[in-house]
């Protein structure tokens, strides 16, 4: 053991793993919420009229054909959302936030993510109801 480490309580590594995990959940939900939002924009902005080679530069990470088949991923997918749940488009949809504010509430646990099979991640209506108000 060099002088930089040293064992702790197991109660102690518990509550880090704990927390840990908690921050890596919270990432990875705030990544598949933030994907879905900017799926959803490229269409928008498709349907605006926008080029897939406009949507490209100013998304600035995407060439064309990413930009394509992200557009065709956001209208295929087919995610099964329960009733009395909003699926990520929705929830910022009806939270009246811009994305970047929605975003950035789920990712601080402003707005929590209800965790479905599959990696999909959803909110409740009551969730997005109350920050809404409380804006």
């Amino acid at each position: 053991m060099t002088q930089t480490e040293r064992e702790i309580p197991a109660e102690e590594a518990r509550r880090h793993l704990i927390e840990a995990e908690a921050e890596y959940q919270h990432a990875r939900a705030g990544d598949y919420v933030a994907l879905r939002i900017r799926d959803a924009a490229m269409v928008e902005a498709h349907r605006a009229g926008l080029s897939s080679r406009e949507i490209g530069e100013l998304v600035g990470d995407m060439g064309q054909p990413n930009v394509v088949r992200a557009r065709r991923r956001a209208l295929t997918r087919s995610e099964v959302i329960p009733d009395g749940l909003l699926s990520p488009v929705d929830a910022l949809r009806d939270s009246g936030m811009t994305a970047r504010d929605f975003i950035a509430a789920v990712r601080n646990g402003e707005i929590q993510t209800i965790d479905l099979p599959g990696g999909v991640r959803a909110f409740k209506v009551e969730d997005i109801k109350r920050k809404l108000q409380s804006s």
